[in-house]
């Protein structure tokens, strides 16, 4: 019952009176829910604003794989943990309306920008929830940080390994959250096995659910290479989000850690190649981007042919053509003026028109 409702339902009675304690406190619960639900919507627009402040390139990337994952058909193993607003009446997850967020999404900049305006209701109300999810909950699982340029090289003698071939265009540190599961996990695993370092390449939307919940690939074990060359060319490109700074089609390599436990870990005698087939024993801890590069220089855009006429060369050429030009004019104005202008005099026309933009062009 609404506070109104409750006012207008006394008059009608014509009573006055107090009303009982228990419907006070009934309004009272209503009002303060109607009071924080604005406060807690507010508070989430500022954490999201606050993510995207704060590393706006890591937070294009975390979208992307989010995405990415989503477009797969295997999106309900991949896309984890499946954001709860975004449920159907049966609890279970609902893609369709997840792609009708992500396609009323701008880029991540412009978004910023109507954030930071304070120009909160230009966009729906489920765009932001969705962002807050991507961003803030589920960043709360892992958090990425993105390397400048001049830092690739002192990532790759930290890893004691060469330069990749191919440059990646971005790289992102991951950092696990402590408060999980598999990183409590691992951390112990870590204490006891010797640790090593390996490459991870596959389909992009491979990445989001182990990054948020620390699984495996889909139906199958992790394999590792000690070539991040050769884990490049084990990673497609995939689609990813279409507004990402990092482009629409992505490839990755992902540097992974993991601890030699020989039940669940088994390397190949010369160590080129690593079989893990439990999850606890590994952790991501950079992903290589090979995408299109946000300071390069944007694709050029399809320039259309100038129309120039020099008009000294076109009465010239007029001149010369008076019989043609009166012979396709006269079909023109045939065909537009009589009303079986479909056959034979309509084809002469478009003829006619034909040889006089032609002629045109040329000049």
């Amino acid at each position: 019952m609404k506070l109104v409702d409750f006012l207008d339902n006394s008059n009608q009675a014509g009573t006055i009176g107090v009303a009982s304690n228990s419907n006070f406190t009934h309004i009272s619960q209503l009002c303060a829910e109607q009071a924080t639900e604005p406060a807690i919507y507010l508070r989430q627009l500022y954490q999201v604003q606050d993510r995207l402040r704060s590393d706006l390139l890591a937070c294009d990337v975390r979208f992307s794989l989010f995405v990415a994952a989503a477009n797969s058909y295997r999106y309900e193993k991949l896309l984890r943990p499946f954001p709860k607003e975004f449920l159907d009446g049966n609890q279970r997850p609902n893609i369709g309306a997840i792609f009708q967020v992500v396609a009323d999404i701008d880029r991540l900049e412009v978004l910023l920008e109507q954030l930071s305006k304070g120009n909160f209701h230009c966009y729906h109300r489920d765009v932001l929830n969705l962002l807050y999810v991507v961003l803030v909950r589920h960043g709360e699982r892992f958090a990425l940080s993105t390397l400048r340029p001049c830092e690739f090289e002192d990532l790759y003698a930290h890893l004691k390994t060469v330069a990749p071939q191919v440059q990646p265009t971005q790289i992102f540190e991951v950092t696990p959250s402590l408060k999980c599961t598999h990183t409590k996990v691992y951390t112990r695993l870590r204490e006891q096995y010797p640790v090593r370092i390996g490459f991870y390449g596959a389909r992009v939307e491979q990445l989001y659910a182990m990054l948020t919940v620390g699984s495996l690939p889909v139906n199958t074990f992790l394999e590792l290479t000690s070539d991040v060359d050769e884990a490049l060319r084990r990673s497609p490109q995939t689609p990813g989000w279409g507004g990402s700074r990092c482009g629409a089609l992505l490839r990755c390599v992902a540097v992974v850690e993991y601890v030699v436990k020989p039940a669940f870990v088994n390397v190949e005698s010369n160590g080129r190649y690593v079989s893990i087939t439990d999850a606890n024993c590994i952790q991501i801890s950079y992903l290589m981007f090979f995408g299109q590069s946000f300071e390069k220089k944007r694709s050029a855009r399809v320039r259309q042919p100038k129309l120039s006429i020099n008009l000294t060369e076109s009465l010239k050429w007029m001149e010369g053509n008076k019989y043609a030009l009166s012979v396709g004019m006269y079909l023109m104005l045939m065909s537009l003026t009589t009303p079986s202008g479909r056959g034979i005099m309509h084809r002469f026309a478009c003829y006619g028109f034909y040889v006089l933009r032609k002629a045109f062009l040329k000049i």
